[in-house]
């Protein structure tokens, strides 16, 4: 199990200065218009834009509600990013606060939360319980994060010591929506071990110090999509259109795979078996990263090249600035059982990030990327999403497509 390694790169307010939108929008109807037909059920539309900072890079964000369980009290939250790289809904305290959630307990005490990330930052917060709807369906008792609640903000240091992203500002986000391969965020690690790092709880009712603890497969955050009805959760498909640079893009999330008419695979979809942490193996020029991995919660492709110039300007830093556009292509392979196809090749480009970002109306890049702080990893970030139909099987489940884990397209 992993959280997402999304290399968080949120830009200077000094380099894009566009203004941020409420949520929701569109004109109102005109006489003689026609009522577009309903969404399927088992879809939840996403969008790429600048974010409630708007400032953010490609970052894909969806709505999502969430309620006291089993009542319509229950507030909507949009812009929540979602992360095929990490596993459980994580929203920040202010926003959920008039629901009133009471954090779950260990031993009578209330049990915390911690998902640390490569660059350090993190986040901390204690674990609730909620309904969560996602488009038109609904997952029942969901354990969800609540990030950054100031009652355990003090202990967030048995988390992490690098930057808590606790608000809107650091996060860049409201939320993240963790909908990658695994069932659980820690899983059975997590079950008999007290030091997992992920799970805590307080030693007093004052909660003036933390220690580590074990928890069970059915307390700990959990992927929403698997809880839906059988047929619709044995995995998901995001589904984004090719684009340009641009000021934002819109697509959806299916639920399901291989289970319904609008998540079925086409004759060319493969199917690529992880390894027991969600990795497949990538060669680029050469270069072989059996660490690699399809994660929509990275704003770019993240990979080690000494052929392409990395950005010298402070401002984008982490980025490459090549001289012109350079296309690219790797292969990936599977990791899992040699029935699924053995290779995907996989044509890419990596264009000047410094030129990219200085458009201050432009949130959608496909071309983005940057070095990795993991010479044995690829990170397929979201500019691999556009353009394709990419499925995310669970793990335990199955379809035509494979057994979980796999990534197809």
């Amino acid at each position: 199990m992993y959280f997402s390694k999304f290399f968080w790169q949120v830009l200077l307010t000094a380099v894009v200065s566009c203004l941020v939108t409420a949520c929701g929008g569109g004109g109102g109807g005109s006489a003689g218009s026609t009522t577009p037909p309903a969404a399927a059920v088992n879809v939840l539309p996403v969008s790429v834009d600048a974010g409630p900072t708007g400032n953010s890079a490609n970052s894909l964000f969806a709505t999502v509600t969430v309620c006291q369980p089993g009542s319509s009290n229950c507030v909507t939250i949009d812009h929540v990013l979602v992360d095929t790289g990490s596993t459980g809904l994580r929203l920040l305290s202010s926003l959920v606060a008039p629901l009133g959630l009471s954090p779950q307990t260990s031993a009578g005490l209330p049990l915390l939360n911690c998902a640390q990330f490569v660059d350090t930052s993190f986040v901390w917060g204690p674990v609730a319980t909620a309904d969560v709807v996602l488009g038109g369906m609904t997952a029942s008792k969901v354990p969800i994060q609540i990030i950054g609640d100031p009652k355990y903000n003090a202990r967030s240091a048995a988390c992490q010591t690098g930057t808590a992203m606790n608000t809107v500002a650091t996060l860049g986000a409201n939320g993240i929506l963790g909908v990658g391969l695994f069932l659980q965020d820690c899983g059975n690690h997590c079950t008999s071990n007290a030091a997992n790092r992920y799970y805590f709880t307080c030693t007093t009712s004052a909660c003036t110090a933390t220690t580590g603890v074990t928890v069970s497969l059915d307390h700990q955050l959990q992927n929403p999509v698997s809880l839906l009805a059988a047929g619709y959760n044995n995995g998901l498909v995001i589904d984004l259109p090719a684009v340009t640079s641009n000021a934002s893009v819109s697509g959806s999330i299916i639920f399901g795979v291989a289970t319904q008419t609008n998540n079925q695979g086409s004759s060319g979809t493969k199917a690529l078996a992880t390894d027991t942490a969600g990795n497949v193996t990538t060669v680029l020029q050469g270069a072989s990263m059996p660490n690699s991995f399809i994660d929509s919660g990275s704003n770019g492709l993240y990979f080690n090249s000494s052929a392409i110039a990395s950005c010298t300007n402070a401002n984008f830093s982490g980025f490459y600035c090549p001289n012109a556009l350079t296309p690219l292509s790797a292969t990936m392979s599977v990791t899992g059982p040699a029935s699924t196809p053995a290779s995907v090749t996989v044509a890419f480009a990596v264009d000047n990030a410094a030129t990219l970002l200085s458009n201050a109306a432009w949130s959608v890049f496909p071309s983005l990327a940057g070095p990795s702080g993991d010479p044995s990893s690829f990170d397929w970030g979201l500019p691999f999403f556009f353009g394709r139909r990419v499925f995310f099987g669970f793990e335990g489940q199955s379809s035509t497509l494979g057994s979980g884990t796999y990534y197809a397209f």
